[in-house]
């Protein structure tokens, strides 16, 4: 027993699952637990008899320990650890954690030294796995955002609706001079108010059922310019925590153009049905002319006549006003409920007098109570012009027309069907491309700009026909 020991002191330091050695003041190595033998791989023996001269790695250990604690204690109370990588006698590298703390006599004062050795050698392999890992992360994060700065599509990356951040083509989407300008606001100051529910519907649907999707929105740049842009966003780990990137494309130009070939589109098909109107329109006039002429000529005036003009004015007035609605700009209508079967009867009193002098019928199925839609009421008129005229274009012979609404659940299914010459199923698949028609003088506009009008209300489009035996068009719109 060394001469300030006590058997509970022993037993402690023996029993210790980390290396301990016990060294006197002048660095002889007094006594060594076992941990510590079989943490360096020498016996008691060669320890406390002085290091194995041949072994530089554990000499160097010790002189180090004693160096240390030397220092330490002539100049503050308590001493450091230090790291050391040491070299095992099996030609292991370990990395040892070294603490060590003076042994003082209530009598004598500094008496020796007490050294806990901890093997850090896994922790050191891990921390140094975790710092390749991190290093990886960053370049592949700094090979991601310098792809993003190349792209010439708009990127964000948000955090909770707060931008943290933009690349190029972002910022000039924006109108901004310098990240600083974007960095830090909201997504609800860039997107313009009137598309916040579509904000908030996003994110409700990514709450309920993890999915994003692609959006349309109308943003206000920093300038006060607004622009219409479409994109998509995913999520993705930024920064070390999840974040949404979105991808935006600038279409203001084209939906400016889409809006051009629209309104071309309506005065090509209001000139298409003048002859039919200026039909429609003559009779009334013509019985409108007579009842006046009667009513000169009679001594005393007849109720029954004026009901007659009465109703005729408001039959061209019904007509009018209806053509008038193909040559309205978009922009002055704003969506809403709209009953399908109400704009229906209006297309059809709009177009039957054409039909019949192609000998064309055309037969309503309504059911007898409104169904309602959401939309914009002139755009959903064109949908169905475009549809009732393709149907009589494609009847030379006559025949009729069958129009039916269906109410199926959460849509509504709008049902044109003619007797017409049909189409194969090429013909089919090429519908609605830009200048693909199946008549001589079309130019394939008409459904191109049908089939648009229905995606931005939510719907679809379905076409089945065969060739001489007619063709049949289902439109789904969500039903409200």
């Amino acid at each position: 027993m060394l001469p300030y020991s006590t058997p509970n002191h022993d037993f402690a330091f023996e029993q210790s699952v980390i290396g301990m050695a016990m060294i006197s003041l002048d660095g002889t190595i007094l006594k060594v637990n076992s941990a510590l033998c079989d943490l360096l791989g020498y016996s008691p023996q060669e320890l406390t008899a002085g290091a194995p001269q041949d072994v530089n790695s554990l000499r160097e250990l010790l002189n180090r320990v004693i160096q240390n604690a030397r220092t330490a204690h002539g100049h503050q109370p308590s001493v450091p650890p230090i790291e050391y990588a040491y070299r095992h006698p099996s030609d292991r590298e370990l990395y040892l954690h070294a603490r060590c703390s003076v042994e003082h006599d209530p009598e004598r004062g500094p008496k020796g030294y007490l050294v806990q050795f901890e093997d850090r050698t896994l922790l050191r392999q891990l921390m140094r796995q975790l710092e390749q890992k991190e290093q990886k992360l960053n370049e592949k994060e700094n090979s991601f955002l310098q792809l993003l700065e190349e792209l010439p599509l708009s990127v964000l990356i948000t955090k909770k609706g707060i931008v943290h951040y933009v690349n190029s083509a972002a910022l000039r989407l924006v109108n901004a001079m310098h990240p600083r300008d974007v960095l830090g606001i909201s997504t609800d100051v860039i997107v313009d108010a009137s598309y916040h529910h579509a904000l908030k519907k996003r994110r409700a649907t990514y709450a309920e059922s993890g999915e994003i999707g692609s959006v349309d929105y109308l943003i206000r740049c920093l300038d006060g310019q607004e622009k219409m842009v479409t994109g998509f966003t995913l999520i993705i780990q930024y920064e070390g925590e999840k974040a949404a990137i979105g991808i935006f494309k600038d279409i203001t130009e084209q939906r400016m153009e889409e809006d051009r070939v629209m309104q071309s589109e309506k005065l090509t098909t209001a000139g298409q049905l003048a002859a039919g109107i200026a039909h429609e329109i003559r009779n009334p006039l013509t019985s409108i002319n007579g009842f006046v002429k009667l009513l000169r000529s009679a001594e005393r005036s007849n109720e029954l006549y004026f009901e007659i003009i009465e109703s005729e004015l408001k039959r061209i007035e019904l007509i009018v006003n209806e053509l008038l609605v193909l040559s309205k700009p978009q922009g002055a209508h704003v969506s809403g409920p709209i009953d399908v079967s109400a704009i229906l009867d209006q297309i059809i009193t709009l177009m039957k007098v054409q039909a019949a002098l192609k000998n064309i019928e055309i037969i309503p199925h309504y059911p007898l109570v409104p169904i309602y839609v959401q939309g914009e009421v002139n755009q959903l008129k064109q949908v169905f012009i475009n549809l009732l005229k393709n149907a009589m274009e494609a009847m030379n012979h006559g025949g009729s027309i069958t129009v039916d609404i269906v109410h199926s659940g959460p849509e509504v299914q709008i049902i044109v069907q003619d007797e017409g010459v049909g189409m194969t199923q090429e013909q089919i698949q090429s519908l609605g491309q830009p200048f693909f028609t199946t008549k001589d003088t079309g130019t394939g506009l008409g459904l191109m700009i049908t089939k648009n009008i229905i995606h931005n209300h939510g719907g679809t489009m379905n076409v089945e026909s065969t060739p001489d035996h007619g063709t049949t068009f289902t439109i789904h719109l969500p039903a409200l």
